[in-house]
């Protein structure tokens, strides 16, 4: 029956994930046999890595098993293996993949049957599995095309990617993950936290609100990205855990540089529309230079590797005016823009024709590799990602937009790991893991300097012109820290091999937003009356009037009461045990325990008890809700199977499992009980339907600086902003994930592997 199956057949039913998943090595693991199939113990086993000498060594246990890891992914390595009364086996050419537990079982002959060394090649032997996972190794990156040299052009090598995107410039280069939200994934760089915790930026990573990778391609030396990892040391996402490991320096020295260009010459003509009437694009730069280099410092003993690349883009947004469908013409939005300047003392509202978006960033990696002693092996590394971005919305047929109307993304990330792989003893290994990471995002007005308000005019034909400060990046600053210590300790005994582990999280978050800070003017058209921007140029009343302010002490955006401040840890405890029930069946077995607490105390509200949830609660169920109440996240526990079947003589693997998997949500979805919580913050509106005696009294005209509640006649007594609540049984995502799937060798070196 099983030698009629010519093709894969592989059944996937994904869910979510959400844990912890730094993932940095891999390992190789086998069985020594004589010729008689008989088992070896205590047979050596010699591991070197070739580039740079670095040694691994074991020995046989029970059953003629050995198990070697914490090793450096890549090659090639060289096992050589020796038993008194045998001959030596040298196996050459080894390569590892990220995460990979490769299997090589060594069969050894006695010296009198076999006079001469045996060397066996291995390339890239298939590593073991129970899951779906995708390793995108050193070879594979440098066969994949890619224009913008981003994660996502890499990342699509594996099957269940999507990259999707909500049209604006903020929201490019989503990466979705069988189907799951972009903010469900996880990314590592050697080990450290690089996703965005905070959970505003649409491509998921750090720096991804302006626009800029997370690091430099020419810097990773491997990716993995993980959907259904059926061991219990990995999680801590829903969509997928992405691990990323930087280059090492070799006892040879080897460096790149590189200019990479792109501009209107190189990309062809405009790809819409009959084929005769493309045009050339419109001038443009996208220019990115960078520079590798990476050798011993001391040879087999101490390496280095660095990595620094600029990138500067220039993109223009260019409009044509005989295509917009309003009323005002060149002089009139002339005669705009010097009114403007006339009431702002002389503010330049900018250009609405040609709106270019600049991008800069500077990327470094620098990295140490010291092979301690014969046990001990350190690696060190540091990443930083700054960058730029100027944001500046493109006019269309029905909308002008003057291009201070825009902001700027300044960026900074920090990220650095301290990685300690030992071998404990001749059957036990442990990986010791410390990981820091700052991430500052400062959004701010285009030009800088005081805010204006920002305006909005109907032009007629439902048209609009837009000016003034962007209501968004007034008040708009992030700053999260992330500290982890991950302790991984695996041990062998008999047919099991068992890892144990710990791993700690300890987050901070900084955050304030307070957005329509300078004012918000709207100038609607009345039907039958006067257009938006002639009641602007009339100095009529504004259809509507919205101003936000901070409640609490206030010095700038980095030092005030009304922002966000909270700290979170999270822990996680996991066993795991992997049996080798024969050489052609193995096990996994896992349970994991992960805990979540809000160390910080939300604000306390007496109004909000007294007054505000009676009324709330008329028309919901808040679940225990209290303003200063943190969420009380029940400890979560996520039980693991996972196999691999192996029929040789068929040339067929299945391998499958099924598991529980949960994990943290975005923080600025429990941190808007912090941001929002009625005391920090405060606004009011005064149009036609809001505040309406007040706006009848006709006390709104345009002018550059808020209006006070005083002069509105508002009074601040019992001044309340928005109000957000959290039940008091938060639970984070928990979801079930199974899959099934076959691996088939058709002969000639052909085989099917599902990813």
């Amino acid at each position: 029956m099983l030698k009629r199956i010519l093709f894969l057949i592989a059944v996937s039913l994904t869910a979510n994930s959400l844990l912890f998943g730094q993932v940095t090595t891999s390992s190789i693991t086998g069985i020594v046999k004589n010729n008689a199939g008989e088992a070896l113990v205590g047979a050596s086993i010699k591991i070197t890595h070739v580039p740079t000498g670095s040694v691994y060594s074991t020995a046989t246990r029970t059953g003629g098993r050995f198990d070697i890891s914490n090793m450096n992914p890549g090659g090639p390595y060289t096992i050589v293996t020796t038993y008194i009364g045998y001959e030596t086996d040298t196996k050459t050419e080894i390569f590892l993949s990220l995460g990979e537990a490769q299997r090589i079982d060594i069969d050894l002959g006695t010296k009198s049957t076999q006079l001469s060394e045996v060397v066996v090649a291995s390339a890239r032997a298939g590593g073991r599995t129970t899951g779906t996972e995708t390793t995108i190794s050193r070879d594979k990156m440098v066969n994949i095309p890619t224009v913008g040299r981003n994660l996502q052009d890499y990342l699509r090598a594996t099957p269940q990617f999507k990259m999707s995107s909500a049209g604006s410039a903020s929201s490019e280069g989503a990466m979705s993950f069988a189907g799951q939200n972009v903010r469900y994934n996880s990314f590592y760089i050697d080990g450290a936290v690089n996703n965005d915790v905070f959970g505003l930026a649409y491509s998921g990573t750090n720096g991804g609100q302006s626009g800029i990778a997370p690091i430099s391609i020419d810097a990773i030396d491997q990716f993995q990205v993980s959907l259904s990892p059926y061991n219990t040391s990995l999680g801590n996402f829903t969509g997928a855990a992405i691990n990323a490991i930087t280059k090492s320096g070799t006892n040879a020295i080897h460096g790149s540089a590189y200019y990479i260009v792109r501009n209107e010459s190189l990309s062809g003509k405009t790809p819409t529309g009959p084929k005769e009437l493309a045009t050339k694009l419109t001038d443009f730069t996208n220019k990115t230079y960078g520079l590798t280099l990476g050798g011993p410092i001391i040879k087999n003993k101490l390496f280095y590797f660095v990595s620094a690349e600029l990138q500067r883009d220039n993109t223009p947004q260019p409009f044509d005016f005989s295509t917009y469908r309003g009323n005002s013409n060149a002089a009139t939005l002339q005669r705009l823009k010097d009114t403007i300047a006339a009431r702002l003392g002389g503010y330049d509202a900018g250009t609405y024709n040609n709106n270019e978006t600049v991008t800069t960033s500077d990327r470094i990696t620098a990295k140490l590799d010291w092979n301690v002693n014969p046990k001990n092996k350190l690696a060190l590394s540091y990443r930083y990602n700054g960058g730029e971005r100027s944001v500046i919305f493109a006019s269309t047929p029905t909308s002008l937009t003057f291009d201070k109307n825009g902001y700027i993304f300044p960026t900074k990330t920090h990220s650095a790991s301290a990685e300690l792989k030992s071998t404990v003893g001749r059957n036990s290994s442990n990986r010791l893991l410390f990981t820091f990471t700052n991430v500052e995002d400062d959004r701010d007005p285009i030009g800088g300097g005081d805010a204006v308000p920002v305006v909005r005019l109907g032009d007629g034909n439902g048209t609009t012109i837009f000016f003034g400060t962007e209501a968004n990046s007034t008040l708009n600053y992030l700053k999260q820290n992330t500290y982890n210590v991950v302790e991984h300790f695996k041990f062998n005994v008999g047919k099991n091999s068992i890892m144990v582990g710990a791993e700690a999280e300890y987050y901070k978050a900084y955050n304030l937003f307070i957005n329509n800070s300078a004012g918000n003017y709207q100038y609607d058209d009345v039907a039958g009356g006067l257009t938006g921007i002639e009641s602007f140029f009339n100095n009529g009343r504004p259809t509507s009037y919205v101003a936000n302010f901070p409640l609490l002490s206030f010095t700038d955006e980095k030092n005030t009461e009304s922002a966000a401040a909270f700290n979170i840890f999270k822990g996680a405890l996991f066993i795991n045990d992997e049996i080798r029930a024969n050489k052609n069946l193995v096990l996994n077995f896992g349970i994991r325990a992960d805990y979540n607490n809000f160390i910080t105390k939300p604000k306390f509200d007496q109004f909000a008890i007294d007054s505000a949830l009676p009324k709330f609660a008329q028309y919901y169920d808040l679940k225990g809700a209290l303003p200063d109440q943190k969420p009380n996240i029940p400890l979560s526990i996520s039980p693991r199977f996972g196999f691999t079947l192996t029929l040789p003589e068929e040339g067929l693997t299945i391998r499958g499992g099924a598991g529980l998997f949960a994990g943290r949500i975005p923080m600025v979805w429990p941190g808007g009980i912090y941001n929002n919580n009625g005391l920090s913050s405060g606004g009011y509106t005064i149009s036609t339907s809001v505040n309406t005696a007040i706006y009848n009294q006709d006390r709104v005209r345009f002018v550059g600086t808020p209006y006070t509640p005083a002069q509105l006649g508002i009074s601040l007594d019992n001044a309340k902003g928005q109000l957000n609540l959290i039940s008091k049984e938060f639970k984070i995502p928990k979801v079930f994930r199974t899959s099934i799937a076959f691996d088939k060798r058709l002969g000639k070196g052909w085989k099917i592997i599902p990813l």
